[in-house]
């Protein structure tokens, strides 16, 4: 049998220690006994040794490979486990000597392959994948499940695919348990062809590019009519969250910059003029410096502001002092009696297509939601700490005058507030809620 051990990302290195960067393969050949069983009439050593050497043509030969075999030089020694050849770009060619001159003699120390080959990748500091092809079962007192486990729980990023070559349901079974401990998949080859596709999907397809990482802008120390709004990612590492301080009710800007100002942990804060969201005080939020933001723009006349140190990156677009409110239109969504005391939480999802971006509430709130939209069709939903949520479809206008454009949300499920049939879900509405 043989295993190939292949990591995910930079940073794989050879047992003695020269680093390698960018994706490195290992391959993990088996030089026991069991190789010599025969699919179609041929030995499975044979099939492997061609199958392997026809993958290592379409591997990227910038690519850094290497060999390890185990079993190939001793019958009955479990410790028989060899690098034969260093991972490097380029390789390709001494690892298909290799392999050709490889005897197959001995046990089937599977699992200790595995653990060298994925410490042999630093499996614990970088990001790694091992692939099994494997033509038997372990015959070294090892079990294959636990070691996933605990390679799981040690990794940083860590999965085993697993390729039974010939192997029955039942024995698969033993096996795929390491790929299923570790987020991995099973596949199972009966033939040259099918093991030729599993490894070619597996060791030589080329790893998927990563993800181009997001650009942050800085804002300003002070931004008038400017709301900081978290979007429920991270920038960069995890950033301890500044603590909640009591502000009065008639707190004021300056108050709430100053408070973020004297904090090391505050990179942001937020400033909410008394009256807003219907809340009769005024509320200053504080925001760590890993907190990704977006911001949204108010009329002058409400006296909103945010503000945010120099030496924090956190917004998902530029800040310019021109932010305005073009492109939006003011829109209240409301509920009716008996539920108009309730605090809801609510967002607003653009619908048919359109490039805005989803709204949400930061927290629950009591009354009437006032907002920001672009015009266009818009899923609106409420939930209560009852259970009562609120949904409804909605048309926003672009010709208003600039008013604000009123929504009312019914009941869609949830308790309501009514004797008969407490605790009942209501039925859903027959149609969107309409402007008034």
């Amino acid at each position: 049998m043989c295993t190939i051990a292949m990591p995910g990302h930079a940073g794989a290195v050879d047992p003695a220690g020269a680093g390698l960067q960018g994706p490195a393969t290992i391959v993990v050949m088996d030089g026991s006994g069991s190789m010599w069983g025969q699919i179609d009439g041929r030995p499975k050593l044979e099939i492997a040794r061609e199958t392997v050497a026809a993958v290592l043509e379409g591997v990227d030969p910038a690519r850094a490979l290497g060999l390890i075999a185990y079993g190939h030089r001793r019958k009955g020694d479990c410790a028989d486990i060899e690098l034969l050849v260093p991972p490097a770009p380029g390789t390709a060619g001494a690892i298909r000597q290799a392999v050709d001159g490889m005897r197959f003699l001995g046990k089937t120390p599977l699992s200790a392959a595995v653990h060298q080959a994925a410490e042999a990748l630093r499996y614990t500091e970088d990001a790694a994948t091992v692939v099994l092809v494997t033509d038997g079962l372990e015959t070294c007192a090892a079990d294959p499940c636990a070691l996933g486990a605990e390679l799981e729980a040690a990794g940083v990023d860590f999965t085993t695919h697993v390729i039974g070559f010939g192997l029955t349901k039942e024995e698969g079974a033993g096996v795929a348990c390491l790929a299923d401990a570790t987020g991995g998949r099973y596949l199972e080859a009966s033939d040259a062809a099918t093991l030729a596709t599993a490894l070619a999907e597996t060791v030589a397809a080329a790893p998927p590019p990563e993800a181009p990482a997001r650009t942050h802008f800085p804002g300003a120390v002070m931004m008038p009519d400017i709301a900081l709004e978290p979007t429920g990612q991270t920038v960069g590492p995890n950033a301890e969250a500044p603590a909640e301080l009591p502000f009065p009710p008639d707190g004021t800007i300056a108050r709430c910059a100053a408070s973020c100002e004297g904090d090391r942990l505050c990179a942001a804060w937020r400033y909410e003029p008394k009256g807003s969201y219907f809340v009769d005080h005024a509320r200053c939020f504080r925001f760590a410096y890993g907190t990704e933001m977006d911001m949204r723009s108010f009329d002058p006349s409400e006296g909103w502001a945010s503000g945010m140190k120099p030496d924090a990156e956190l917004l998902i677009r530029p800040y310019t002092a021109a932010e305005a409110m073009s492109g939006t239109v003011p829109v209240v969504i409301r509920i009716a009696a008996p539920h108009a005391g309730l605090p809801v939480g609510w967002s607003a999802v653009p619908l048919g297509g359109q490039a805005a971006e989803a709204v949400a509430m930061p927290e629950a709130i009591t009354g009437d939601w006032q907002t920001m939209l672009e015009p266009g069709a818009w899923q609106v939903e409420g939930e209560a700490p009852t259970g009562a949520r609120f949904t409804g479809r909605i048309e926003v206008s672009a010709a208003d005058g600039g008013a604000a454009q009123v929504f009312d949300l019914p009941q869609s499920r949830g308790p309501t507030l009514e004797t008969d049939g407490m605790g009942e879900d209501a039925a859903a509405p027959a149609g969107g809620a309409a402007p008034r």
